[in-house]
């Protein structure tokens, strides 16, 4: 159930990026590309001097690590409450290495993408 809820909630933070990049984009009349959003988003802030949005854009990085190894390389799920063990997923990289996220990692991610979704909201469009 985390993993799902972190990858909904993932969609809302690129649903608040896309419609900040339509903006900016119908502002200056430029269509959007087919590169990945994170990556649009960043080329269309490149000329801001804005401090706000490196520490975002960087933040959100750190998420986008979690996110991409849940969304594309999901391994395997454990739980053993009889050990003590927290739950995790195993992650496979796109370096073929393998990550563990642990359950409280996964809840942390949530946290923090309910912060980036009201942070991209509160830049305005």
């Amino acid at each position: 159930m985390t993993v799902g809820e972190l990858l909904l909630l993932w969609g809302f933070l690129e649903t608040a990026i896309l419609k900040r990049l339509a903006a900016i984009h119908t502002a200056e009349g430029k269509p959007p590309t087919k590169t990945p959003v994170l990556t649009q988003w960043r080329h269309a802030e490149a000329d801001r001097d804005d401090p706000r949005l490196a520490q975002l854009f960087a933040d959100i990085e750190e998420v986008a690590t979690l996110r991409n190894c849940l969304a594309h390389g999901l391994s395997s799920a454990s739980a053993n409450p009889w050990r003590g063990e927290e739950a995790a997923v195993v992650c496979v990289m796109h370096d073929g290495s393998r990550r563990r996220f642990t359950i409280g990692e996964m809840q942390e991610a949530k946290d923090q993408l309910h912060v980036f979704t009201n942070r991209v909201h509160d830049l305005g469009v």
